[in-house]
């Protein structure tokens, strides 16, 4: 896991559990902004493919999710969203 801002690394706990809330890899995660209990967005590296998936931890759901990568990965195949569909209302 990656900042994009040294004082994020401050909420390590929490964005840990976000992470895990929502089934993102923290092996291939980049934060790009995190607020307690408010939002964040960060950005998951799938099988070659980035995305940028924004969270709204006050409601408890994805309300975003855009893929930054044009070309997708051979080793993907169907809905490259579906994975973050289950957590978006």
């Amino acid at each position: 896991m990656t900042y994009n801002e040294y004082a994020f690394g401050s909420f390590d706990t929490d964005i840990v559990a976000v992470a895990k809330q929502y089934d993102l890899d923290l092996d291939h995660l980049d934060v790009e902004f995190f607020s307690p209990g408010r939002q964040a967005i960060l950005v998951e590296e799938v099988a070659g493919q980035r995305f940028r998936v924004h969270l709204s931890l006050e409601e408890n759901r994805i309300i975003a999710v855009k893929q930054l990568d044009n070309a997708p990965s051979e080793s993907t195949s169907g809905d490259p969203f579906a994975k973050y569909k289950n957590f978006m209302k």
